[in-house]
């Protein structure tokens, strides 16, 4: 038994799906068969990297964004090496040219991988698991089936769910985008036709620079509930901790309100209040546990679109440009939900229900896309994998419906609650038990110590 390999598939190759086949092909001295099953052609790249447009930018320097952290400078070096000698630390670099790296990170980590270890990407979709004694096999839409002994869901971000309305057949519409990084979401529009997106998060800024950068002149509306954009990344100097999980307030309003009394000092001081956000970033996974489930429901209530504009920045760049089309009135902005569809040949209005005055306000709109973020929950996915998993019992949300149920070592839960010895995932499905486990400082720590957990003997399971 000893000499039979490893097997173990990977369901997903975009970033986390990469970076967890890179460290367990880099690691490996037993032999091992990795099954890297991804619908794309591009491995690595996922939605994030994919892009084709240059002016969607990273939202974190380039000396932050290594595969690796203890090389912290590896993307830095590549940068210099492959692209551009004048790359500095500090800069903010195209998404695509990132996922270019982290593509090549893994064809390396394959060249470099010890004698008994073989690498298989596949350009297939998984479709059904059938658990058995050995493991399980994983069914793929072309027909084909892999045999593995351990499978790792890393299946990032899943399209949004339609905003609630009273009558929802608009969104059958040809002028309805559900999904806003399909093909079509900006194509076939007129250079000068006003354009929906619901959403004022960073998926509404892509596509509001995307349009830009295409040459749209036509109005862009922005339309959430708070009517708030993210703020943009400056550079600051570290803050010194002034919080520790140990002595940290045990509910939200007290953290909220030391949070905020640390903030204000900090303005007052001189110093940005970036700074003190970014302070928390080692705890805050530690943080959020410690939270009662009733204060997790109030902060996702309450708190979380502040923290999520002031937490998740875009970077100098992208923020100058939205600026001056807020300035010039192409992009404008609105606090509100919408309310009702009305659609003829010409196009969509669109009546928006703005806060805090209760007034609808017409929009006439030739396309409304749908940019207010990833679905969670787990029970609402009609993907074939999702919906076979949770037939089979075989998984289960975490108690908010922020993404699965899963243990500290990356292992899934079925829905008895029991951790399993076959199902892993890291990442976004993750979200519900860290809260921070979204951005690659967080996978690619993941992507390490889940390698090492895969590579233990199935044997001694």
């Amino acid at each position: 038994m000893e000499n039979l390999p490893l097997e173990i598939a990977i369901v997903g190759g975009g970033l986390s799906g990469a970076l967890v086949a890179t460290h367990l092909l880099r690691s490996a001295s037993q032999p091992l068969t990795l099954h890297l099953i991804e619908p794309r052609p591009d491995l690595g790249r996922g939605i994030a990297y994919g892009t084709n447009y240059s002016c969607h930018l990273l939202n974190v320097p380039a000396g932050k964004m290594s595969a690796f952290s203890e090389e912290p400078d590896d993307f830095l070096r590549w940068m210099v090496r492959e692209k551009d000698p004048t790359v500095q630390a500090d800069s903010f670099l195209p998404r695509q040219i990132y996922g270019e790296y982290i593509q090549g990170v893994l064809e390396q980590s394959a060249a470099v991988a010890a004698e008994r270890v073989q690498f298989k990407p596949r350009t297939d979709e998984a479709i059904a698991v059938k658990p058995h004694l050995q493991g399980a096999t994983v069914y793929l839409k072309s027909g084909e089936t892999i045999d593995a002994h351990k499978i790792v869901l890393a299946l990032g971000n899943f399209p949004p769910k339609d905003p609630p309305v009273h009558d929802a057949r608009f969104y059958q519409s040809q002028r309805y985008i559900s999904y806003p990084w399909s093909e079509r979401a900006l194509t076939g529009l007129n250079s000068s036709d006003a354009v929906l997106l619901i959403g004022s998060g960073l998926t509404m800024v892509d596509l509001a620079v995307a349009l830009k950068e295409q040459g749209h002149t036509g109005t862009i509306y922005g339309v959430s509930r708070h009517g708030q954009l993210p703020h943009s990344h400056q550079f600051t100097s570290p803050y010194p901790a002034f919080l520790a999980p140990e002595t940290a307030p045990k509910t939200l309003r007290g953290l909220f309100r030391q949070v905020r009394e640390e903030v204000e000092s900090s303005i007052a001081r001189g110093d940005d209040w970036r700074s003190v956000i970014d302070s928390l970033r080692p705890i805050t996974q530690q943080l959020w546990q410690q939270m009662s489930p009733g204060d997790r429901q109030r902060f996702l209530r309450h708190v979380r679109p502040y923290w999520e504009v002031h937490r998740h920045r875009v970077s100098p760049g992208v923020a100058e440009t939205v600026g001056r089309m807020l300035d010039a009135g192409q992009l404008v902005l609105l606090a509100g939900r919408v309310h009702a569809y009305e659609e003829d040949a010409e196009g969509v209005k669109v009546s928006v229900s703005t806060r805090g005055t209760g007034h609808r306000k017409v929009l006439e709109v030739k396309r409304v896309i749908n940019c207010t973020g990833s679905e969670c929950d787990y029970r609402k996915f009609q993907h074939p994998l999702i919906v076979n998993l949770r037939s089979q019992n075989l998984i289960r949300p975490d108690p908010l419906a922020l993404g699965l149920d899963v243990a500290e070592n990356g292992a899934i839960r079925n829905s008895e609650g029991v951790v399993s010895q076959l199902f892993y995932t890291l990442g976004s499905p993750r979200k519900g038990g860290l809260w921070e486990t979204t951005a690659v400082r967080e996978i690619r720590q993941q992507a390490v110590e889940l390698s090492r957990e895969l590579l233990r003997s199935p044997q001694t399971d």
